[in-house]
């Protein structure tokens, strides 16, 4: 198995040892940030890598979709964060302030499934990072606050 892969242009470095042994990691931009991406199960075959891409494709497309879902089970957190930071934030503010800080996309045949932390800056989420999982079929869910 090759140590590294390419994928549109991003190099991807198989790890040894680790949390992450047997996946490869590297480097996209998602939402605009330069992100960290883990890719699992990778059988380096031209379907694996385009299930990968459409992926990564499609998280960069639903960029409000994703953010949506979150808001729906933790709205509070605006008030929260609203408290914490002393100041009045407003549902654009916290909304704004979201990335995506990693990524981990796990391909084997039909299941294709990703999981993925959101973060904020400033950190409205206060040190937290919010799990948000992707079915095959696409559907979002939050699977709470860690960190």
């Amino acid at each position: 198995m090759d140590n590294m892969i390419l994928i549109e242009g991003n190099k991807f470095t198989m790890q040894e040892d680790g949390i992450y042994s047997g996946a490869y990691l590297g480097k996209m931009n998602i939402w605009g940030r330069e992100t960290d991406v883990i890719f699992e199960n990778v059988d380096k075959s031209e379907e694996a890598i385009e299930k990968f891409i459409e992926k990564v494709s499609w998280l960069n497309d639903n960029k409000l979709d994703v953010i949506d879902a979150f808001m729906e089970e933790n709205y509070e957190c605006i008030e929260f964060a609203s408290e914490e930071f002393d100041t009045e934030i407003t549902e654009d503010d916290f909304r704004d302030a979201m990335f995506v800080n990693n990524i981990y996309i796990f391909i084997n045949g039909r299941n294709s499934e990703f999981s993925f932390d959101l973060d904020a800056e400033p950190d409205y989420l206060c040190g937290h990072l919010a799990n948000m999982i992707v079915s095959s079929n696409y559907e979002i869910e939050c699977d709470g606050l860690n960190g």
